[in-house]
């Protein structure tokens, strides 16, 4: 992804306030573990500090740190699509997550190395045993879900910018220093669904259930 983005070194608007994405959707649904930030505070910091420079970087408070698993849909009162549901569909689904992930245990997730997608900075998120796919995959059976998110990661920070924008060179200098960089550990213990206000920036997400992992 990296050298992809070197050779391209192409901007593009990113967040979930984006109306291209949302529509007129006013709220989203998600599984993700949340980041204990407490642990990799230093390393998140210095990644920061090589963002904050740059006018267009959107950087993420500490609230907002986690790792998507399933991206799950958008929240309505009348759904009439396969990713829309009602707050009653969405207990449901909280329900068969539930199942789904009561087989799992804790497990310990490592971040390193600062990079960039055309919308984001992110973090890359490591597991040990390929924990986080296998949850992934246990969520998207047992809730009856498609998307799936990319390489696990943090996101750090959405770029603010319009469609192919070209990236400065001082952006790509600033990242390289920290591409095979440790940023910290935490253990994931539970997965949450959350929900997302899309009219606000960084609202605090909603815990809609928490899922446990013992």
């Amino acid at each position: 992804m990296w050298q992809d983005f070197r050779r391209r070194r192409k901007l593009e608007p990113g967040g979930h306030t984006d109306p291209d994405w949302r529509g007129e959707h006013t709220r989203s649904a998600a599984f993700v573990i949340p980041v204990e930030v407490r642990g990799c505070i230093e390393g998140i910091a210095a990644a920061r500090d090589a963002l904050r420079p740059f006018p267009f970087v959107s950087l993420h408070p500490d609230h907002f740190m986690h790792i998507s698993l399933v991206i799950v849909g958008f929240l309505t009162a009348a759904p009439e699509s396969p990713d829309e549901f009602s707050e009653e569909g969405l207990a449901s689904l909280a329900e068969s997550a539930g199942e789904a992930v009561s087989g799992f245990g804790e497990f310990r997730i490592d971040l390193a190395n600062l990079g960039l997608f055309p919308s984001a900075a992110f973090i890359e998120a490591h597991d040990r045993n390929g924990e986080i796919d296998i949850l992934r995959d246990a969520l998207l059976v047992g809730c009856g879900l498609q998307s799936k998110p990319g390489p696990p990661h943090l996101t750090l920070a959405y770029f603010k910018v319009e469609e192919e924008t070209d990236a400065p060179e001082g952006l790509i200098e600033a990242v390289e220093p920290l591409r095979n960089r440790t940023v910290g550990s935490f253990t994931a213990r539970h997965v949450d669904l959350t929900v997302l206000d899309l009219c606000s920036e960084y609202a605090r997400p909603k815990v809609f259930a928490r899922l446990p992992l013992r």
